[in-house]
């Protein structure tokens, strides 16, 4: 399940990324943020990164995957400020 906390770190400052296995596949992804607050992302199925950084913008995110994908969470700055999110 998807909680609206992720909506929480929409605006901050990233100031450091730590990747951790877990015992077998597992991963934890630890986003470090500037006012000392972090978020962690974690996997039993073990985590992929991108190969770099990609253009496009929010719309493009939306359109990106393959042809059964579905967003089942988003939040954007002006959701976040308002403490929203959609969970589907």
């Amino acid at each position: 399940m998807v909680r609206n906390a992720l909506g929480e770190i929409v605006g901050k400052r990233i100031t450091a990324v730590v990747v951790k296995k877990r015992g077998g596949s597992g991963r934890q992804v630890h986003l470090e943020f500037d006012d000392d607050t972090c978020y962690e992302i974690y996997g039993d199925g073990g985590l992929g990164t991108a190969g770099g950084l990609d253009r496009g913008g929010l719309e493009e995110a939306r359109r990106y995957g393959r042809g059964g994908d579905e967003i089942v969470f988003e939040v954007v700055l002006d959701d976040a400020e308002m403490g929203g999110g959609d969970v589907n």
